[in-house]
This record gives structure tokens, sequence and C-alpha cells, in this order.
């Protein structure tokens, strides 16, 4: 069961590319194509970041652990103006924004951050059919690579973590997924394994699937509302995403799980 600890609402015409909880959990990071904003979890404020610096965000995150009474920094992927400005990082720390020229993956490609930094997996499994079409994802060991497309494979990318995990949606599902335009929109680490959200990109139609820690499929639920994931912390069961109707909105939820019951 989820439980809305917060709400931000937005514009309809904003097209929100990406978010980030922070460390404490106390606010979120969102981001269009051309502004980053930064949000209280519990309260309405919401704020853009170094509005005179971004130009065009590809990514974002909170940094470090920050230390009692103060903010976490944020460091921010801008791509600037097509054939005028290189991709640059921005952060923002004690209330001052500075860059720098960026000198990590390449931007263009899927690029998400762990602990150790930006980075951008695009080596996946040669068994995937469309591995230039990925989602990337953190994840609290690393981060998680996963197909847009059918079967939506996924795996988690680690380095020295023998604790990988592995998966995809079950065989048999080739008629479901496959004469219908599904796309996969990411798969994200809860505290038990991990969810995948597929969209149907001609309804309001999404399929939540979970995974056990090691990748295994335990079962679907399906939402007729625009939903999607943007973030999640799994020490907090912590959850943000994205909700649209005829209006965008921020959601923070916290989950719990149910007490499973026979013949459900």
């Amino acid at each position: 069961m989820m439980t809305e600890s917060g709400r931000h609402v937005l514009p309809a015409h904003v097209v929100v590319r990406g978010g980030a909880l922070s460390p404490r959990g106390d606010a979120s990071l969102f981001w269009s194509g051309d502004t980053v904003w930064i949000a209280s979890t519990r309260h309405a404020e919401v704020r853009a970041v170094c509005p005179e610096r971004v130009r065009a965000p590809l990514g974002a995150a909170f940094v470090g652990a920050p230390a009692a009474g103060r903010a976490p920094a944020i460091e921010i992927i801008d791509g600037g103006i097509e054939g005028e400005e290189e991709p640059r990082l921005i952060r923002f720390a004690d209330g001052q924004c500075r860059d720098t020229a960026w000198s990590g993956p390449d931007p263009s490609l899927p690029i998400a951050r762990d602990a150790s930094g930006w980075v951008s997996d695009f080596e996946v499994p040669i068994a995937w059919s469309d591995s230039a079409v990925i989602s990337v994802s953190s994840g609290p060991r690393g981060i998680i690579v996963s197909s847009r497309r059918f079967p939506f494979a996924w795996a988690t990318a680690a380095d020295g973590d023998s604790r990988s995990a592995a998966g995809r949606v079950p065989a048999g599902n080739e008629s479901y997924y496959g004469n219908d335009p599904w796309i996969g929109t990411g798969v994200f680490a809860l505290d038990s394994g991990f969810v995948q959200v597929l969209a149907d990109l001609a309804s309001d139609r999404r399929d939540l699937v979970f995974y056990d820690s090691s990748g295994a499929f335990k079962r679907r639920r399906v939402i007729d509302v625009p939903f999607g994931i943007l973030d999640t912390a799994p020490d907090r069961r912590q959850l943000l995403a994205l909700r649209r109707t005829d209006r965008v909105e921020i959601l923070t939820y916290e989950w719990t799980w149910q007490p499973h019951r026979a013949g459900k």
C-alpha cells in the first residue's frame, strides 16, 4: 500500500523527464527540457535550481551526505544549446552555482548517478533485441539498465558486487504486449526486490511488474492512470512518481506491504 506524503502540481504543458529523492527524504528534484526544480516533500515550495545557468538538463541528483542543518549539494548535467555549447556539470551548494566542463560518460546516452558518480551503461546483453533503446536508473548498489521494448529485459550493474539481479517479463506474454504500443519506462529498486512500469502509449493503462531480489517475476498489477516512477529510496520505503491528467503532479509516497491473502 502506498501513502501519499507530498504533492506538487505543474502546468499541463510541462514534460517531466526525470526526478530524484534527497538523501534525507525531505526534498526532491525533477526536471524538464529546460528547467530543474527542487521541492520540499512536506511543503508546497517549488523553485528552480540555477535558472541563470541551466539550459538543457540531461540529469540531476543530490550528492554527498550533508552535515546536520545543511542542504545536500546538487549536480546537474546540462547539455547547453545545441551547436553552441559543450555539456557542463553545474553544481549547486551553499547557495552558489558553479559549472565546469563535463568530463563524464557520453551524456547523449542514458545516464544515472550512483554513489561513485555519474554512470552510463550501454553494453547490454547481446540477447536483448533492442540494446540501443534502454533506460538507466539508480539503485542502492549501482545502476539498473532496462530495455524499453518487449521482453523488457533488465539487469543491475554494480562494480564489484556479486549480488546482481536480472529479469524480464515471463515468456508467454508476446501476444499481450507485442500487439499494442507498450513501452518500458524503467526498473526501480524496492526494499524487497524491484518494480518495472510498462506503459500503454494508446491509453492510460500502466502495468506494474514486481520481481524479487534475484529478478524472478512475482506478480503484475494493472492501473488505469498515466503514472510513472521517477526514483525510489528502498531504505526509507519512499517513492517519487509522476501522474499526468489535466495537469502534472509530482508525488512522494511511502509504501508498506500488506499480508498476502490466499486467492488474491
